[in-house]
């Protein structure tokens, strides 16, 4: 949105440039809350959401698992192309390693996550956390 202030209103009267002033304030404030009222009322929503960091620890614990799932995908991939397969024994011990792994990796991530969030939250609410710092990437929970 384009503002337009005649600058020769300031000579018009004797209120000439008081006026011309008040509608330059005018326009800096208006030019405010649409720029960046936005992003203050999105770190407002932030802060105060208190599901925010259960979903990004949810989103940890997720891309953990995916990773996790990956590997398995992958070393049987690894295996076939090899033409060499697992006893039923070696197969469950692998399972077994696998699955403990993915628990407590997904545990570690989800909680690091978590904190995270909380602090990013507790930044925004003690004011430490500017517009300059607004985060514009990352997972949205």
């Amino acid at each position: 949105m384009a503002f337009y202030i005649n600058p020769n209103a300031a000579f018009s009267g004797d209120q000439g440039a008081s006026t011309v002033l008040g509608q330059l304030y005018r326009a800096q404030w208006d030019d405010w809350k649409l720029r960046f009222q936005p992003y203050i009322n999105q770190l407002a929503n932030l802060a105060d959401d208190p599901d925010y960091a259960a979903g990004q620890g949810a989103n940890a614990a997720a891309a953990v698992g995916t990773s996790y799932t990956n590997t398995a995908l992958g070393l049987q991939q690894q295996r076939a192309g090899l033409g060499v397969s697992l006893t039923p024994a070696q197969q469950q011990a692998e399972d077994r390693k696998l699955a403990l792994g993915r628990t407590a990796d997904s545990a570690g991530a989800y909680n690091q996550a978590k904190i995270s969030a909380r602090d990013l939250q507790d930044q925004v609410l003690a004011g430490g956390m500017g517009l300059s710092n607004m985060p514009s990437t990352g997972q949205q929970g």
